[in-house]
């Protein structure tokens, strides 16, 4: 995980919005390898193990053990990404300009690398498939349907086939920042839809509703 990404890394769970505190064993210069991410409003704990963030909540305060097995998801096939794959997919996300955070869950999650030097953007791989790595802008991300990170925070968000997290997306997407999902989903009324085709839907935060007195 590259450190950059802590600051932004919230608790799954249900409570106000807080920053997590860390505790590194072992770290390479921007990358951290092993150690603890701890939340200061309800106690949880979350481990950081060879470079991966576990986020997924046992409902213990306490539960700080990674995994021993199914940590990242096993897919048993999968068609390698193509460089096409990863032009349509930063074009669907509009990212026009370098430095953007955007979320790429599942098996999109594939692209990251190539999407990340394409674009000069970072990516959260949000559950991903065995054997991605991680880079100076990929970070690998293990969690439930909730997507850990702060409100407003990303500036895109590719979600999985039979994703969990496309409830969320509104909440962690600045306003104007995009969700592509399967054909699909509803991406619900905190969208305005933009385009569809038979694979994918994208659509746009329209962010919080400011109401207007006089």
């Amino acid at each position: 995980m590259f450190i950059e990404l802590i600051d932004l890394l919230r608790c799954t769970r249900q409570h106000e919005d807080a920053w997590l505190v860390a505790a590194f064993t072992k770290l390479d210069q921007r990358f951290v390898f092993e150690g603890t991410l701890g939340c200061h409003v309800c106690g949880a704990s979350y481990p950081v193990h060879d470079g991966i963030v576990n986020m997924r909540d046992s409902g213990k305060p306490d539960a700080d053990r990674f995994p021993d097995t199914g940590s990242v998801q096993q897919v048993e096939k999968l068609d390698p990404p193509s460089a096409d794959d990863a032009v349509r997919f930063a074009a669907l996300l509009g990212l026009t300009r370098p430095g953007a955070l955007i979320v790429m869950e599942g098996e999109s999650a594939l692209l990251a690398p190539v999407i990340s030097e394409m674009t000069e953007s970072r990516v959260m791989a949000l559950n991903p498939p065995g054997g991605l790595n991680e880079t100076e802008r990929v970070a690998l991300v293990l969690s439930g349907a909730r997507i850990p990170l702060a409100p407003g925070s990303v500036d895109g968000v590719v979600a999985a086939r039979k994703s969990v997290v496309v409830a969320d997306a509104a909440r962690v997407l600045k306003p104007g920042g995009r969700l592509v999902a399967d054909a699909s989903a509803d991406p619900g009324g905190s969208f305005r839809e933009i385009t569809r085709d038979d694979r994918h839907v994208v659509a746009e935060s329209i962010g919080p509703l400011i109401s207007l007195k006089r």
